[in-house]
């Protein structure tokens, strides 16, 4: 499995001691990339079945940060390349971090793992890219407008951390004058 349960005891400031189960997956952190196009003023998300809610959700391409060499050595930045290549069939780009610079943020108050999340503007289609994981079934959604995005995050279409990273995007494009308010 991706996952795993942890029992954690922990003595609180009123001296009480509370148990825990947390999420630990096998990566070391988690990585979530938002896609923009400069030429057509749109994002490309994915779509896919999220086995939590039990439900077909959209966002950006996402994925654990592995530690093994061959694969991602516990580097978001490579890990969110490769993810990107995976999910979207993209590569190349301009890159931005949406988070400082050795930061990653917890994504809930039960698990484990961390995120850190990327912009990547103008990233070239890929002819041949990297096969999905054997769990992933995705559906390549370009051409989404920040308007749609919005009303999509709004309307409960993405789960949180999508949502969290397409803000922090769409604040950055602002910040780069690629959108107006």
């Amino acid at each position: 499995g991706w996952r795993s349960i942890l029992k954690r005891i922990v003595r609180m400031n009123n001296g009480r001691e509370v148990d825990f189960d947390i999420v630990d997956p096998i990566g070391v952190g988690a990585v979530a990339i938002f896609a923009w196009c400069s030429k057509s003023k749109t994002a490309t998300l994915i779509r896919e079945y999220h086995p939590g809610c039990a439900r077909v959700l959209l966002g950006p391409a996402a994925g654990i940060i592995e530690s093994c060499p061959s694969k991602h050595d516990s580097d978001p930045t490579t890990a969110a390349k490769l993810e990107l290549e995976e999910e979207c069939h993209l590569r190349g780009g301009t890159w931005y971090r949406l988070v400082n610079e050795h930061v990653s943020v917890p994504i809930d108050k039960y698990d484990t793992t961390e995120i850190t999340a990327f912009l990547v503007v103008d990233a070239e289609r890929v002819q041949n890219p990297r096969a999905l994981d054997l769990e992933e079934d995705i559906d390549i959604v370009p051409g989404v407008d920040i308007a749609t995005i919005k009303s999509l995050i709004l309307s409960g279409h993405f789960n949180i951390v999508g949502g969290w990273t397409c803000m922090l995007a769409i604040a950055k494009l602002e910040e780069l004058g690629e959108i107006t308010h």
